[in-house]
């Protein structure tokens, strides 16, 4: 067998567990995109020096998740995704205040890791409207509070947007209340998604925690007036330093 890959090795988590969310992360970035086939299963354990067995388990765990797909003839390809719609199975759905959110925005620093011109895939156009290989900026940042990093916020953007911005308004923080007062775009909504994930080894190192680390994660989609989506963006957040604080009400019926 190869020699393990020290970057991917934790003794403290299983090595399936860690290569299934190395996959996921390629797979979520856009760097095996949707209908692409992915590497072999020799192909992997030749990469990061694991058994078959490990590399097994951690494409069947994607496989039940819906990220990719064994396809007869053509080996395992990244499965097209598509924005869930389903009836309540563990969501519940709560109203808060967009003007927190933009304020949030204001008052916490970012450090700008890459910004790129790339083709939507279907999710990604679905969220924003538009069609799929229509181009769309995406940008990778970290949020930071008191010099520690504590969220890595990947934003999509639609092109009349993302094409428009310099790097100091996207070293700024304030994305949201640029997107108001430079494109004139009144925010109006937005609709989130908050989960669970736990850190792979590529979100543990930009947010220092370690390998397995549960983090909040976040899909949120920002309209404007007229219900127009001006962004999409996945955050993962350290769960240690950032939470949610929620107050929850009885609904007033007729007596």
């Amino acid at each position: 067998m190869p020699k393990l890959r020290q970057s991917f090795a934790d003794s403290r988590i299983p090595l399936y567990y860690q290569l299934e969310n190395v996959l996921r992360e390629k797979i979520i970035s856009g760097e095996f995109e949707p209908g692409q086939k992915i590497p072999t299963e020799l192909e992997l354990i030749d990469q990061y020096g694991v058994s078959r067995i490990t590399v097994r388990q951690a494409l069947q765990a994607l496989a039940e998740e819906g990220l990719i797909e064994r396809k007869q003839g053509r080996g395992t390809i990244v499965a097209i995704r598509k924005t869930k719609r389903r009836k309540f199975s563990g969501i519940i759905h709560l109203t808060g205040s967009l003007d927190e959110l933009i304020e949030m925005g204001m008052e916490t620093p970012v450090k700008v890791l890459e910004m790129n011109k790339i083709e939507a895939d279907s999710h990604e156009a679905e969220l924003l409207q538009i069609k799929p290989g229509e181009p769309i900026y995406r940008l990778k940042r970290l949020r930071m509070h008191e010099g520690k990093p504590f969220g890595l916020i990947v934003n999509y953007l639609p092109e009349e947007i993302g094409s428009n911005l310099t790097m100091a308004e996207l070293s700024s923080g304030a994305l949201l209340n640029i997107i108001e007062k430079k494109f004139g775009y009144r925010l109006e909504s937005a609709l989130q998604e908050i989960r669970a994930e736990l850190a792979d080894a590529y979100v543990a190192q930009l947010l220092d925690v370690r390998v397995g680390t549960a983090l909040l994660s976040i899909d949120r989609t920002v309209y404007a007036l007229g219900s127009k989506p001006v962004e999409y963006v996945h955050s993962l957040y350290r769960s240690d330093l950032y939470g949610y604080s929620v107050k929850l009400l009885r609904e007033k019926k007729d007596e």
